[in-house]
């Protein structure tokens, strides 16, 4: 298996890229849409007139609520990839209030998050999804790049609709989006705290959560060889061949090496792969190494969609773009790390975990846990687990010190939405409306 087949999405293994269209965006497309007694707004935000460059967003009114008059929180999801769209997340892993039927047609979801909250997805960065880069510049290849241009967004999708954001905050994603996340966390607070940029936006950012995020390489990449062997997968002689490559990353990272510990990553998984008989990566449960997404994409590509959702009908739905992944390819094996101590001193974060993800897996987290530079870290690694119990079954672990948490998924792989859409829902509304975990 081609390893940049396996990793190109951390999502999933099917990879698009936008058409380039001769026609440019010029101004905003977004407006209102309603569709089986949900409602929102959605559309284009046009981020350079000049060349036409846009972000795509979708903004889901809780089912039990009213954007214009109440304050319920507001939960911003972020894709993974890099470059993956976050309709995935809203369709496919059972976040919005409604789901995409085989026959591509909508139906209601019993477990979205939008019986309590309204929900946001942004196709980040620029060429994921539905959201549009026609120019090389303006697809970005690190993550503080990519940042200003979200940040820049979500400053024109404030000033255009100021009851969308006069709420409480909370940044949700998975995967890469242990990148996206933080990062973008600490430019909202940062320029929260300065009295210039805080005059044009001052977001009410209450707390930041991630799943099997990935955030630290130097870090996350040496847990391959011992998850493996911990869960069966790896006889001695194999164990022995994972670890040669972890220690070659590790010295590619030190070296600033990126493409080359890129490679030689995708190798460990793809070994991995091989020696446990075709399992798959993002859940080492399952054999099916090709997620089923149904009528989603024919659904989100149709007219009758784009037209719905505003979006111009020379676009076509990219799931993950290959281009974006290819500019990001540097960035994908430098840390994101240095951004949790400030987020974690001023919001609470929490970090998730599916029990049975491979390329993320829960000792490669909990490694970059010990490895971030909070004077917390120390006690929270000894301050007891508490089980976290959903509907009277033991849903998973979780462990807390003052505003850092870390849970453990049971029976979910790297998608946990997806795997596990109850009990996802229970470790977002407790963390969201801070019930704690006992």
């Amino acid at each position: 298996m081609d390893s940049k087949i396996v990793l190109l999405s951390f999502l999933f293994l099917c990879i698009s890229a936008h058409p380039d269209s001769s026609q440019p965006l010029i101004g905003d497309t977004d407006g209102a849409w309603s569709l089986i007694g949900f409602s929102g707004y959605a559309g284009e935000i046009t981020m350079n007139p000049l060349t036409g460059s846009s972000y795509f967003y979708w903004f889901f009114e809780a089912i039990k609520g009213n954007a214009l008059t109440d304050t319920l929180p507001l939960i911003i999801w972020l894709q993974g990839g890099p470059g993956c769209s976050g309709e995935t997340g809203m369709l496919f892993e059972n976040i919005a209030p409604f789901t995409i039927s085989n026959k591509s047609e909508p139906v209601p979801n019993p477990y979205t998050w939008a019986s309590d909250f309204h929900i946001m997805t942004i196709d980040h960065p620029l060429g994921a999804g539905f959201s549009v880069a026609k120019a090389s510049y303006d697809m970005k290849n690190t993550t503080i790049g990519s940042t200003q241009q979200l940040y820049n967004l979500l400053v024109k999708l404030n000033t255009k609709y100021p009851w969308m954001f006069n709420r409480p905050i909370f940044i949700f994603g998975e995967s890469f989006g242990g990148h996206w996340i933080p990062a973008i966390a600490y430019t909202i607070l940062m320029n929260n705290n300065n009295p210039v940029s805080s005059q044009i936006a001052h977001f009410n950012l209450q707390g930041i959560a991630i799943g099997d995020p990935w955030t630290d390489p130097i870090t996350q990449s040496q847990k391959y060889s011992a998850y493996s062997v911990a869960t069966g997968l790896l006889n001695q002689e194999e164990f022995e061949i994972i670890q040669t490559y972890e220690q070659q990353v590790f010295s590619e990272i030190g070296l600033g090496e990126w493409a080359d510990a890129e490679n030689d990553w995708g190798s460990i998984t793809d070994l991995i792969i091989n020696y446990a008989g075709g399992i798959n990566v993002y859940n080492i449960r399952s054999y099916e190494t090709n997620y089923n997404l149904g009528g989603i994409p024919s659904w989100l590509d149709s007219t009758e969609t784009k037209n719905l959702l505003h979006i111009p009908q020379q676009l076509h739905w990219v799931q993950c773009s290959g281009s974006v992944y290819e500019a990001m390819t540097y960035d994908i094996m430098n840390t994101a790390i240095n951004y949790l101590p400030f987020v974690i001193d001023t919001i609470p974060v929490m970090i998730y975990n599916g029990q049975d993800d491979l390329i993320v897996n829960t000792l490669s987290t909990e490694a970059m846990i010990a490895n971030i530079n909070w004077p917390g870290i120390p006690y929270f690694q000894y301050s007891q687990k508490s089980l976290w119990m959903v509907n009277g079954m033991v849903a998973g672990f979780a462990q807390t010190y003052e505003n850092f948490s870390f849970v453990v998924v049971l029976k979910s792989g790297h998608m946990v939405p997806h795997d596990q859409p109850i009990n996802a829902r229970d470790l977002a509304y407790r963390f969201v409306m801070g019930e704690g975990w006992s």
